[in-house]
């Protein structure tokens, strides 16, 4: 049962909010410059009052919200544990993230889910199959102030990849998708992310660091304008610039990285065979960005209907808000 939760997602581009109901509701709106500048909020309180205003804008309900932790402040891993009990589970989870934190493990906030549990062949729980995430504390305290100057009350933090799990395992409840191989493409402003599923389990995760940020670039500089209505000129495909020469480099380059990661998957995988290739993502609306992608990894486009909840299917900006949505699953 869904606690109608507002989902958010802060970019660097863009700020996306839905909430589910009868009908879900989304709404993403462009963020104004100097207010997000890669991993760091510029201005806490002209973002504030950003949010206020998209939240009013899109009628959304009630105060609690549930947010995608930006990647610079949390680590996400499956992990495998013996079958201790859930306190020594949490005292030991810190050990299990020291690679990635080093000396400021207290300053992180840990927590896990089960996934499964391996047992011998008499049926004995040998290990115990974690998803386990670590978040900066700072960071969630700095979302948290900004949140309730803006009118919200922030009750769950989630990785992007705990977002789409809930996504996915929730299909799964409802019969809707099996245990499949996927290929989640998300094409977002600064990077570029696949995400490989088999059923409710994620496989593997690949960060390119190139994105719409890049094609923007690139039609700044042959317009000779800034970057910031660069990103307009893309989004209404000013001239047709999106189809041009200088925008086709910029699409091979990110579509070639996507492919090596799927092909190295499929190299170490090789009884594997992908069913789906769902696009989401700041850029999953450019059509000749989407093209090249699937025509480089040679698979066909799926319907992200089959893994959305029912209230947001055939809603034209569910792949521009998929994490917004997970989140609040």
């Amino acid at each position: 049962m869904t606690k109608n939760y507002i989902g958010i997602e802060i970019g660097n581009g863009i700020a996306t909010m839905y909430q589910g109901g009868n009908k879900g509701k989304i709404l993403i709106s462009r963020l104004p410059e100097n207010l997000v500048d890669g991993s760091e909020i510029i201005s806490p309180e002209f973002l504030s009052q950003f949010l206020k205003n998209m939240k009013r804008e899109g009628r959304f309900r009630g105060k609690n919200c549930a947010l995608i932790l930006p990647e610079f402040s949390t680590y996400f891993r499956s992990l495998e544990m013996p079958p201790i009990s859930e306190k020594q589970l949490r005292l030991n989870l810190p050990y299990e993230f020291r690679d990635f934190v080093g000396n400021e493990s207290i300053n992180y906030n840990y927590d896990y889910a089960v996934e499964g549990y391996v047992t011998d062949e008499d049926g004995k729980v040998t290990a115990v199959s974690l998803l386990a995430a670590a978040a900066s504390k700072i960071t969630i305290k700095e979302y948290e102030d900004l949140l309730y100057r803006a009118s919200f009350r922030l009750k769950v933090a989630l990785p992007r990849e705990m977002a789409l799990l809930n996504l996915v395992r929730k299909a799964i409840e409802r019969e809707a998708y099996g245990d499949r191989v996927s290929v989640i493409i998300d094409l977002g402003f600064a990077n570029t992310r696949v995400y490989i599923l088999q059923g409710g389990d994620l496989r593997a995760a690949k960060t390119i660091e190139m994105g719409c940020r890049d094609v923007d670039s690139v039609i700044a500089d042959h317009y000779n304008i800034d970057v910031y209505l660069a990103a307009s000129y893309r989004e209404t495909d000013h001239e047709g610039i999106l189809e041009s020469d200088v925008c086709r480099a910029v699409y091979n380059r990110i579509s070639l990285e996507v492919m090596k990661a799927i092909n190295f998957y499929k190299y170490e995988n090789q009884q594997s065979e992908f069913e789906d290739c769902f696009i989401c993502g700041d850029c999953s609306d450019t059509e000749a960005f989407v093209d090249n992608m699937l025509a480089y990894v040679r698979l066909d486009k799926a319907n992200l209907d089959v893994i959305l909840p029912k209230e947001c299917r055939g809603l034209s900006d569910a792949p521009r808000a998929l994490m917004s949505i997970g989140v609040t699953l």
